[in-house]
């Protein structure tokens, strides 16, 4: 019988070793004096340590010890900076206007990005004459999620469709565009035919009033 080794590729960069250490815990910013080697040779170290170690029984432990760290200083900057942006911002330009080495801002905004941050792009589906409403439903003998299946079937008019809990009766909110009102009103009748809905409303969205930029700010200062 041949036995096939996976080959463990080691980190060759600055930047991927400090990667690996922050994930065991250690902060980098403590390290800048450190050559490559000596940095190496101390993520081997406790590797190794961390192998040998009870944690290892205890598969996916490490991972949700990670999450759960307290955000740093730095971390709250990037993530207030990143959040306050309209658009893609380079590290290189938070560098310069958090006073945070740039090494420092790509490592930490690529740990914040993994874990933290949800990143989408939106079509403005208004500049091509369409609109978009939101549906609440009321669904019947445990069939919300049958029927929200049934739902986000439809590639002609749903987005989105979540479950949703609360003092009313609604199940279901789904996102829908369409182009006129009579759209909109042959999109809630084919809902309200479907098996196991008992009630559909709706809502949209004419002009927003504002964003709230400082609840950003509130939140990660009570972390």
């Amino acid at each position: 019988m041949i036995v096939q080794h996976e080959a463990h590729v080691e980190p060759s960069s600055r930047f991927e070793i400090l990667e690996n250490l922050e994930k065991l815990g250690v902060n980098p910013e403590m390290l800048d004096q450190l050559s490559i080697p000596a940095l190496n040779h101390l993520l081997k170290t406790l590797q190794k340590a961390a192998s040998s170690g009870p944690a290892q029984s205890r598969p996916g432990r490490r991972k949700s010890h990670e999450l759960s760290r307290v955000v740093s200083p730095a971390d709250k900057k990037i993530l207030k900076a990143l959040l306050s942006s309209t658009g893609g911002v380079s590290s290189l330009t938070l560098s310069k206007e958090l006073d945070i080495p740039l090494s420092t801002v790509q490592r930490r905004r690529k740990r914040l990005e993994a874990n933290l941050l949800e990143m989408s792009y939106t079509l403005k589906v208004e500049r091509f004459g369409w609109r978009t409403a939101t549906l609440f439903i009321s669904t019947r003998n445990g069939m919300t999620a049958a029927v929200g299946k049934e739902i986000l079937s439809w590639k002609d008019s749903v987005s989105c469709v979540s479950r949703t809990m609360g003092e009313n009766s609604i199940d279901l909110k789904a996102d829908i565009v369409f182009k006129d009102n009579e759209e909109l009103v042959e999109t809630i009748g084919r809902i309200k035919a479907i098996e196991g809905v008992e009630k559909v409303s709706w809502s949209e969205q004419i002009r927003a009033v504002g964003h709230n930029s400082n609840l950003i700010s509130y939140i990660l200062d009570k972390i």
